[in-house]
């Protein structure tokens, strides 16, 4: 009798386990946008690069789609802060989409902000300078800094 509950309960919970691993996200899918080149074919044909040092120095990142927080994230070329977080290290960014993209301080597209106008350069972020947490495309506001 034992035996059969042993049984019963681990043919439920293997089943429920498995359930929830499906709901929880994971850092892996928060990745899937971050890249070391830039596909231009993506949702907004083409992709912002976020640099570690300014003058679009030192290893970057390029994203292809709005990322509300950039935690877990990391630089990935090669150069200066490969391999470190990009939340709250990005110094300059290429806009490199027929889009504006606005960098935001705070995660959630809150705070201040920088914004590149289509095909922008920024040498030195402005509002976000190493205080970079999240970004989106075709969004802006009257108080955040233009490129």
């Amino acid at each position: 009798m034992e035996l059969n509950i042993r049984r019963a309960i681990s043919a439920s919970v293997v089943p429920m386990a498995a359930a929830i691993a499906m709901v929880i996200p994971t850092a892996g899918s928060a990745s899937a946008t971050a890249s070391t080149g830039c596909n231009a074919s993506g949702p907004h044909d083409g992709c912002i690069r976020l640099f570690y040092n300014s003058d679009r120095a030192g290893s970057s990142t390029y994203f292809d789609a709005n990322v509300s927080d950039l935690a877990g994230y990391t630089f990935l070329t090669s150069g200066t802060g490969k391999g470190g977080a990009v939340k709250n290290n990005a110094a300059s960014a290429l806009n490199d989409s027929p889009h504006i993209v606005t960098i935001y301080y705070n995660s959630g597209y809150v705070g201040a902000c920088d914004t590149l106008s289509e095909y922008a350069i920024s040498d030195k972020l402005h509002y976000t300078y190493n205080q970079d947490a999240s970004f989106r495309w075709d969004y802006t506001r009257s108080d955040c800094y233009d490129f």
